[in-house]
């Protein structure tokens, strides 16, 4: 029993021996296997820039834990440039903030830019910035701006001349307007597109406001850019009417009106089909019956309906001076009277007309001399019905009747021409078919 017992001793002796010098693996620190660290770096925004050149640089917030040794800027025209692919500057050594020049750029061409810093560690970049190096004026084309000219209360005839296409062909050619002065392309009121290549174009601007001074540039683009004419200016006519109520006619057919000095006249010609206590006026399809009337009658011109949809009824003088009144009530035939008084207050014989006649060529035929409408009296070329029933001018010339007699077989009217900006006053045969304008009383 006694060497049991020792046998036992002996054993939990060793057994705690070995317990004690042994190395206690579950107690060991093991080594942390942590990546290289490498430096911290945030590029600076570009700045001067030019069409070959401009600056940058890098400010270095940490260097990793070992010595930066080199820095710079890196750069190309494609995105997230590398010291290992792109072209880049070199700025020596150490954490110091530093100004790189980029150089020998291409003009009018985006770049990319990335500051970096290097220590033993690698390579770190900062953030990206991009910038697009200025246009050289070589490349672009050359463009001058024509003089503004027929300038109404809403329109204006404009245009430039392509004298060089620069480095490559002209694509688009156009004119460009706004309220402030030098319009570009980007900031603008407008533009127009006048075809491609070189040489002169003419563009018609139009849905001006009147009486407002508009600024016009010529542009000429090619693959490198756009390039501008002269700044010109113009200022657009003022309107020398007011809006007036209008009238309807027995017809139903309702007319606006304008207030000219005081007066108040229809803006289209007259086209009613009855007199004011509603007899009708009696239509005429047929020369020869033209020819023989001494009566009130009216027509279409060429006996057409279509025409008189624009341009209203043809009537003789009898209809005229019909006691039955072709005017709505409260409203009269024009009077020698009041043209007198519209010629007078729209500058007398030699200007009148231009202020009268409808804009542009769309009824008037070319060149619709001087034709501004400022009075938006909106004269339209009706032509006229001649005394044997044949027609003649509509598109060149109007004629509309006054209500005074000059003599038993003529009364006046008044006559505008496509080539002229002047008014006539002249009796005619009152057998003629002519337009009516009517006037408020």
């Amino acid at each position: 029993m006694k060497y049991f017992k020792f046998t036992l001793s002996l054993f939990t002796l060793l057994l705690l021996f070995n317990c004690t010098s042994s190395p206690d693996i579950d107690n060991e620190i093991p080594e942390l296997n942590l990546p290289p660290s490498i430096g911290v770096i945030s590029t600076v925004e570009i700045t001067d820039v030019t069409i070959s050149s401009a600056l940058s640089g890098g400010v270095i917030s940490s260097d990793g834990g070992s010595p930066i040794t080199a820095k710079g800027i890196v750069w190309g025209t494609n995105p997230n440039p590398t010291i290992a692919l792109t072209t880049k500057t070199s700025e020596g050594s150490g954490t110091d903030g530093f100004t790189s020049q980029l150089a020998e750029l291409e003009s009018n061409k985006t770049y990319y830019v990335r500051a970096y810093a290097t220590n033993i560690n690698g390579t770190a970049y900062g953030n990206q910035v991009s910038f697009k190096t200025l246009i050289d004026p070589n490349d672009l084309p050359v463009v001058t701006t024509a003089a503004a000219t027929v300038i109404t209360t809403s329109t204006v005839k404009t245009g430039g001349t392509v004298t060089n296409s620069g480095v490559s062909p002209v694509t688009t050619k156009g004119i460009v307007w706004s309220l402030a002065p030098e319009p570009t392309l980007d900031v603008n009121a407008g533009f127009t597109s006048n075809g491609f290549g070189l040489g002169n174009f003419v563009s018609e601007i139009a849905n001006l406001s009147p009486n407002t001074t508009y600024y016009v540039r010529a542009y000429a683009t090619n693959s490198y850019g756009t390039a501008y004419g002269s700044d010109e200016s113009f200022t657009t006519e003022a309107l020398l009417y007011s809006p007036g109520t209008g009238v309807t006619d027995i017809d139903g057919t309702t007319y606006t009106s304008v207030i000219l000095n005081g007066k108040e006249w229809a803006t289209k010609n007259l086209n009613v089909s009855k007199y004011r206590n509603g007899d009708v006026i009696p239509q005429v399809q047929d020369a020869t019956q033209w020819a023989n009337l001494t009566t009130g009658a009216w027509c279409y011109y060429s006996y057409q309906t279509s025409n008189g949809t624009v341009y209203g009824k043809l009537y003789n003088w009898y209809a005229v001076n019909d006691a039955r009144g072709l005017a709505p009530t409260g409203w009269h035939v024009s009077s020698n009277a009041d043209w007198n008084s519209l010629i007078e207050f729209l500058g007398g014989t030699e200007l009148a007309g231009g202020l009268m006649k409808e804009i542009g060529t769309t009824h008037w035929q070319n060149p619709n001399a001087g034709a501004v409408n400022t009075s938006g009296f909106t004269a339209l070329p009706g032509g006229n019905c001649l005394a044997n029933g044949s027609f003649g001018s509509i598109g060149t010339i109007g004629y509309w009747w006054s209500a005074d007699s000059y003599n038993p077989t003529s009364a006046w009217c008044a006559g505008l021409y496509h080539n002229t900006k002047s008014i006539t006053r002249t009796p005619t045969d009152k057998k003629q078919g002519f337009s009516i304008r009517i006037v408020k009383n």
